[in-house]
């Protein structure tokens, strides 16, 4: 709740500070409970305020330096000091003012008690504002008040954005897509004070489900005719009416906007113009309360006679206005007649004193208006909300009915009656009541501290239903009596039970819950499998979705502070490693982590078909900025030790014979850069997020070490990596061409046959009289242009490495083809030992 912007910094920062120690200065009946502050020299109050007055000043740029929150407990809630200060220290830390000054105070003057906090963002030594989230900081306090929840525990509001998971951390509160929306605050506040539905929560209730299920326009403006209501076009959006009041429909449903209309239906079309539209009588927030139509029929008469009566006075003081100003300028006309030549000062005093008169009739007229609207204020004055209503009405327990309804007991049914009879349920006491039997908690017993459940026999009434034990009590209560049981009462009470029934199997027989009870079931075993995944579990599947590979390789390395290194790749089989499947990988967790406790260093090594993974390696922080400031984007990073990153980049192959020439020359040109210029590679392991890095130099006093964190993840490829792998690609094309066309060149400066190529390389015609001698048909395809393509292959870079490659097995070839030169020479030896002993050759 941002302060004032119409007042000055420092008086603003004086009355919130003011009003947050002392509110009973500004509203009598608004009391302080508990006040202290935190972050100052000084202990008193004024002291403290003008120290922060003193710190937000040094915030030139700022007007609005100190925030202001606010924090609401339920209706019969009350924190204690110590929870007080325990709720501000996790809200300040939370939204990562902890150390900042605060000032903060217990109020009261509603049925539920609120703490007001004042933050000041400047920093006490730096002196500068330190920004939250962007400025989002209301999503950080959201987070705040779940964690405030959890650790006091206070009842979890129903709506609220987060939640704690049963293994400690923060997750987001599961989005039920089915749930109506609620009107806003203000609107809430007028049905509170009215009890009368607001038109956006008719429209809610009876428009959303028409809207959702429209299968045309015209069927649209149909349906919401016969429930009273309009769906029209208004300006670029849309409007829904009930009766004469319109909200915006979009706040009806997300998807009842005119543009998401439009996508469903097509074109909009309005309403036929004879279409009748049925009358809505005024209805009642709950029903049944006695009195309210004769309020509500009293209330709008009262305002239909006082708007009536404001129009009719509007119309005659208009008319007064008119009818003044008509007789004073008939009365300037009447003195500008006449002949006032040489009579200047006379003229210009006249009209002085004219003006002065006239002057004096328009206040006197303007005095008699507002005496007039004064007494229509008084004649209509505000009508009395329902409460004060009944109350006039000389029915105080009816007003205390309706001021304490929220607070009227839930109900459980069961298909029997039993006499009841006390029973042992947890921390309950129970106490045999005429023919009922209360519970109460043992905490609370013999000090007035109220009923938590009745068990009428047939029924069990839940007094302390908010409260989740009283709940969960009687609900197994009911369980114990008649094993199936009906729950009764608010949606707030029913959503309650469908998650105690899913958390504890209770069997409920309502209807219209069992689907929300098979969801809610569905949502808590997700919730445990993945609270049970381990946390290197979870960091892989955030590192595997931004990255995309295809497979993954897994190394282990046990290193020893000798610097020896024993390696082991856990798919390894017949020297073949193919990686495995992210599916592979969670079924390996459980080995993986034994690895890691038999303190071996983890790696990963990306591998797919159709893209390279490009590790950017040792990179320090300058680096890592200047690589994203240059405009690389990796998909990955990580902090593999204090203070030193790896980033992963992930851009596709382009399909041509030099992708892992071109993924390597990336490799080298990018660490050369910003990483480890010794690094090359375009596949190549880097270390495991989650685990931890059990580098000897990285022990840490306590003998433990820095575990791997994942900084960023975030499924991308990088458009700048592309252009300069095309360009790179470029280059071996246009070296390629080179070569092949130098080889040629060669070729027919010698003659084709006097040319003897590598053991290792043919020519084009060769190529080609090989391929057409084997082929006795002609089979359509271009044996020429795949000749010139096997030459320019053999004759090229890659002809050139795959030679280079392959020289070791020179020998070994020789040999299976009989030419090696100690073969050769046996050979001539029993040739001629044959010669000479042949017939006929003797001497």
């Amino acid at each position: 709740m941002p302060n004032s912007k119409s007042k000055h910094k420092t008086a603003s920062i004086r009355d919130l500070a003011d009003y947050i120690r002392e509110p009973h200065n500004q509203n009598p009946d608004e009391k302080v409970l508990y006040a202290n502050g935190r972050g100052f020299l000084c202990d008193d109050h004024a002291a403290q305020r003008e120290e922060m007055v003193a710190l937000a000043a040094e915030s030139v740029r700022s007007k609005n330096p100190v925030n202001h929150y606010i924090m609401s407990w339920r209706e019969g809630e009350q924190p204690s000091p110590e929870q007080v200060e325990e709720a501000v220290s996790i809200f300040m830390e939370e939204l990562g003012w902890k150390d900042h000054q605060a000032i903060y105070g217990l109020h009261k003057d509603t049925d539920n008690i609120h703490l007001h906090i004042a933050i000041n963002r400047v920093h006490p030594e730096t002196l500068k504002i330190v920004e939250i989230n962007r400025g989002f900081d209301i999503e950080l306090a959201h987070r705040a008040i779940a964690r405030i929840e959890h650790a006091q525990g206070w009842q979890r509001e129903q709506n609220g954005r987060y939640q704690v998971l049963e293994n400690g951390e923060l997750g987001r509160a599961p989005y039920d897509p089915e749930k109506l929306r609620q009107p806003d605050q203000k609107k809430r506040d007028m049905e509170n004070r009215t009890g009368e539905k607001s038109a956006l929560r008719i429209a809610i209730e009876d428009g959303a489900a028409i809207i959702k299920q429209a299968q045309s326009w015209e069927q649209l403006h149909r349906e919401l005719a016969a429930k009273g209501m309009r769906y029209e076009k208004t300006g670029s959006g849309a409007t829904v009416f009930v009766g004469d009041v319109g909200v915006k429909a979009s706040d009806v449903d997300r998807n009842a906007s005119l543009a998401k209309m439009q996508k469903r239906l097509g074109e909009y079309q309005p309403a036929p113009q004879r279409q009748q539209v049925a009358q809505r009588e005024p209805e009642p927030i709950k029903p049944d309360v006695p009195g309210w139509k004769d309020y509500i029929t009293g209330r709008k008469a009262h305002y239909a006679a006082k708007n009536a009566a404001k129009l009719a006075l509007d119309k005659q003081q208009e008319q007064e206005r008119k009818q003044l100003a008509e007789q004073q300028k008939a009365r300037r006309d009447e003195l500008m007649r006449g002949n006032w030549k040489g009579k200047g000062e006379v003229l210009n005093a006249m009209r002085s004193v004219i003006a002065a008169e006239q002057a004096a009739e328009k206040a006197a007229l303007k005095e008699k208006h507002q005496k007039q609207r004064e007494q229509w204020r008084q004649q209509f004055r505000p009508y009395p909300d329902l409460e004060q209503w009944q109350r006039m009405q000389k029915s105080p327990d009816l007003a205390e009915q309706w001021r304490h309804r929220a607070s009227e007991p839930q109900r459980i049914e069961g298909d029997r009656s039993e006499p009841p009879t006390p029973r042992d349920i947890r921390a309950y006491v129970p106490e045999i009541v005429g023919q009922q039997v209360h519970y109460s908690r043992k905490d609370d017993a013999g000090r007035g501290g109220g009923v938590s459940f009745v068990d009428k026999g047939k029924s069990i009434d839940i007094h302390d239903w908010r409260n989740r034990d009283s709940t969960l009590a009687a609900l197994q209560l009911s369980a114990q009596k008649w094993g199936s049981f009906t729950v009764t009462g608010n949606d707030e009470y029913k959503a309650m039970c469908v998650k105690l029934a899913a958390e504890h199997g209770f069997k409920i027989t309502n209807p219209e819950l069992q689907e929300r009870i098979q969801q809610e079931r569905q949502r808590i075993q997700e919730e445990r499998a993945q609270a049970m995944k381990a946390e290197q579990l979870k960091q892989f599947e955030r590192y595997a979705e931004a990255v995309g590979a295809e497979r993954y390789r897994v190394t282990s390395i046990k290193m020893y502070p000798d610097g020896k290194k024993q390696t082991f790749i856990l798919d390894k089989k017949d020297g073949v490693t193919r990686g495995f499947t992210p599916e592979e990988i969670a079924q390996r967790m459980p080995e993986m982590l034994r690895l890691q406790r038999r303190a071996e260093n983890l790696y990963y090594t990306p591998l797919s078909d159709k893209k390279h993974h490009i590790l950017i390696d040792d990179m320090d922080r300058e680096k890592l900025e200047r690589l994203i400031h240059d405009g690389y984007r990796p998909a990955v990073v990580l902090e593999s030790s204090p203070g030193n990153y790896q980033a992963i980049i992930t851009v596709p192959k382009l399909g041509t014979p030099h992708d892992r020439d071109v993924g390597n020359r990336l490799s080298e040109a990018l660490n050369r850069e910003y990483g480890d210029r010794k690094l090359s590679g375009a596949i190549h392991p880097h270390r495991a997020p989650g685990f931890e890095n059990r580098k000897p130099k990285h022990q840490r006093e306590d003998g433990s070490y820095p575990e791997v964190r994942l900084l960023k993840a975030e499924r991308r490829e990088c458009a700048k990596t592309l252009e300069l792998a095309r360009q790179i690609d470029a280059d071996y094309q246009r070296q390629a061409q080179e070569r092949a066309q130098k080889a040629l060149e060669r070729a027919q400066a010698v003659g084709d046959r006097e040319v003897q190529p590598d053991a290792l390389k043919i020519d084009s015609r060769a190529s080609n009289e090989a391929v057409m001698g084997i082929r006795e048909k002609e089979e359509g395809r271009d044996w020429d242009g795949y000749a010139q393509r096997t030459a320019r292959y053999a004759f090229g870079f890659a002809g050139d490495r795959q030679a280079a490659r392959l020289e070791k097995y020179r020998e070994q070839w020789l040999k299976l083809e009989g030419r090696d030169p100690q073969r050769q020479q046996e050979q001539a030896k029993a040739r001629k030992v044959e010669r000479d002993n042949s017939p006929g050759m003797s001497r």
